[in-house]
């Protein structure tokens, strides 16, 4: 009994130890930040909803200050796709949020777009738990093994038949509770990425900044083409379906190209 109590007594007094940290360091223990999601970029229309966002955000700011005026935005064209393609989106939105857009580069309010891309180190672990999952899984196993023992009829085919709809119908409802109910359906696919990009627009108006947002988000290493290279300047925009056309071009019968 004795040494029951013992082994007890320094468990308890390791354990106690365990936990502490000592008092002085030279330098401050890392710690990590509390768990939050992050926007990933995977489609076109993701685009268009960051430039919907931004539009809405920005509108309310800036309706008490155009005083009739409009707001120019700088098209360079020779920056990443992704800039490109978001300025135009960008530009259709402020306009459907009922702002002028003006294409005089002499507008006194100007939106600037920032626009920064940055590589972190692979094998980011996202270290996160998702509670429920082994109790719905476990419900569901428990479920489906209760459904395959069951002697639903003295038909076998009925029998087979029966079962099969419930363990579909488990399977289905499973896939919910994992997707909505415990809202994993939410979260992207793969690993961790590790490109992010920090994009900013702002407004000034002369020297005075008048409106600005600022998102943060992943993009997917593999669309390196989309975020990280910027078109060569002066080039012109890919041409879309080219047509030949057979038949008196100007060149006698030969076929030629418009």
């Amino acid at each position: 009994m004795n040494r029951i109590a013992t082994t007890s007594i320094v468990l308890a007094m390791t354990g106690v130890m365990l936990g502490c940290a000592p008092r002085y360091a030279d330098v401050p223990a890392p710690t990590r930040f509390e768990n939050s999601t992050q926007y990933k970029l995977q489609a076109a229309e993701h685009w268009n909803r960051i430039a919907q966002h931004f539009a809405l955000q920005m509108s309310g700011e800036l309706r008490g200050q155009l005083n009739g005026r409009s707001i120019h935005v700088p098209t360079p064209g020779d920056e990443q796709p992704f800039v490109n393609g978001f300025r135009e989106l960008l530009i259709t939105a402020l306009m459907a949020q009922g702002l002028p857009i003006s294409n005089d580069a002499r507008s006194p309010l100007v939106m600037d777009i920032r626009y920064s891309i940055h590589r972190f180190q692979p094998d980011r672990a996202k270290n996160t738990y998702y509670y429920g999952e082994a109790t719905a899984l476990t419900a569901g196993i428990l479920a489906l093994g209760g459904v395959l023992a069951a002697d639903l009829s003295s038909t076998a085919s009925v029998s087979a038949g029966v079962k099969g709809l419930a363990v579909a119908s488990a399977l289905d409802a499973f896939g919910w509770v994992s997707q909505e109910g415990l809202r994993n359906g939410r979260f992207a696919a793969g690993p961790v990425p590790r490109s992010e990009i920090l994009l900013t627009a702002s407004v000034t108006d002369a020297h005075r900044i008048v409106s600005r947002r600022s998102t943060i988000y992943y993009t997917e290493d593999e669309d390196r083409a989309l975020y990280w290279e910027r078109a060569q300047a002066n080039q012109p925009p890919p041409s879309g379906h080219r047509i030949s056309v057979h038949g008196d071009c100007g060149q006698g019968s030969s076929t030629c190209v418009r």
